[in-house]
């Protein structure tokens, strides 16, 4: 082996093992270590990034503990299980079998991360929370910086053109992620759980700097559905915090004054996204692909044509679009997954990703302080993610799915942290 083919493999190995380390001995670092590195975008293999291999060997090495939590949880388990195990029986119908497992590797890896988070037993939530601005910040303003053409977009000048980035003078920032929605999509996320964790009282100063930086770096990547993401997120989840907090629940006058607040954030979501939907011109070109997509679930609404399967089905679609558009995915979460898998597969779907919040809610509840804002803060992220995904579609490499699965086992982890406190 020469020495250009030996050094990523030997990078490799070495990120995995550190990551070993970290899992057992360490769990908290490697969780704020993975959020750090889940922006740097370089390959050590094809489309295996750092903080791929970092996670998967801090999981092996906390594997126990994990394995300990999840069995506590055990309806959230089978019903987070769920989905992945439906990706892999796809295998026995599908059009092309080899093509489930890429796919099933994607969403294994966001299972696992839900699983590390819950695990994690960090007295405080403050390294979470400064884990993701300090992974936040530098992105946001470098995709700020990239659209206000202070700082010139990496890459081909065709390839950029057809990635929409920089088309006729006008810049979609990206830093260091393969598309402007995928920076999009991580800084609404990560400004979400930052507005929750400040109106908790962690860390409120570098809070409100993430919060201002995502909002900077979400305009700058020029997506519409970020915006709205991030703009309703913050609103519902500080109009939730804020009406708890002015006692929702007891007093005639507090529950008043409690349903005002939560009113004027949901008021302001809805108008962060009517702005949002309206100035991009609805949902534009993207109904081409959905109408496709629709013809193709017709032929098998139940099961779908498997896992990984999309670009099978639209080979030779005519469709007045750029190939580049529709190829890897249908631009819509659900219909994607419907017209793999099958409406059963949409249906495990929502419950991969409402389990752990429904399953947190009630534990949640009878709890206040920073934990409890942060769980908020965590699930309001990953809502926010999933409706944005309704017109798109997230889990590209399987490193987009690092931070999501974080936050849904965050959820879980703050609630268990009421249970203990109560035990």
């Amino acid at each position: 082996m020469n020495d250009a083919a030996f050094l990523p493999v030997a990078a490799g190995i070495a990120v995995f093992a550190i990551g070993v380390g970290l899992g057992r001995f360490a769990p908290t670092v490697a969780l704020v270590v993975a959020i750090l590195l889940v922006p740097l975008r370089v390959d050590v293999f094809e489309t295996v990034y750092p903080a791929t291999l970092l996670l998967c060997g801090a999981v092996l090495g906390r594997s126990s503990a994990m394995f300990r939590v999840a069995l506590d949880e055990k309806p959230v388990l089978a019903a987070t299980a769920a989905f992945p195990v439906w990706i892999l029986a796809s295998a026995l119908w599908a059009r092309q079998p080899m093509f489930v497992y890429p796919l099933l590797g994607k969403w294994l890896v966001v299972f696992v991360s839900l699983w590390f988070a819950a695990a994690d037993r960090s007295e405080s939530p403050r390294p979470l929370i400064l884990a993701t601005v300090a992974s936040l910040v530098p992105n946001a303003l470098w995709g700020f910086s990239e659209r206000m053409h202070w700082v010139a977009p990496r890459g081909d000048e065709d390839l950029l053109r057809m990635r929409g980035i920089d088309w006729m003078g006008a810049v979609r920032g990206r830093a260091l992620f393969w598309h402007p929605n995928r920076l999009g999509e991580f800084l609404e996320q990560a400004g979400i759980l930052a507005a929750a964790g400040g109106l908790g009282g962690v860390l409120p100063g570098a809070c409100l700097v993430g919060v201002v930086a995502a909002a900077a770096g979400v305009w700058g990547t020029g997506s519409k559905g970020s915006v709205a993401a991030l703009g309703g997120g913050v609103a519902l989840a500080a109009g939730w915090l804020i009406a708890r907090r002015h006692g929702l629940g007891t007093s005639a006058t507090r529950v008043r004054r409690g349903a005002a607040v939560l009113g004027v954030g949901i008021v302001a979501a809805v108008g962060v996204g009517a702005y949002a939907f309206t100035s991009h011109g609805g949902i534009g070109t993207r109904n081409i692909v959905f109408e496709h997509a629709a013809n193709v679930i017709a032929q098998k609404p139940w099961v779908g044509f498997g896992g990984g399967n999309w670009s099978l089905l639209v080979a030779g679609a005519p469709m007045k679009v750029s190939r580049f558009w529709f190829l890897g995915h249908a631009h819509s979460l659900p219909l994607h997954v419907w017209a793999e898998l099958g409406i059963v597969g949409v249906v495990l779907l929502f419950v991969f990703f409402a389990a752990p919040i429904v399953g947190a809610a009630r534990r949640l509840s009878r709890s206040s302080g920073e934990w409890y804002a942060v769980g908020v803060g965590a699930a309001f992220a990953v809502a926010a993610l999933f409706a944005h995904n309704f017109v798109h579609y997230f889990l590209r490499d399987a490193v987009d799915g690092i931070f999501t699965g974080l936050l849904l086992g965050t959820v879980i982890a703050a609630a268990r942290r009421v249970r203990e406190q109560s035990a």
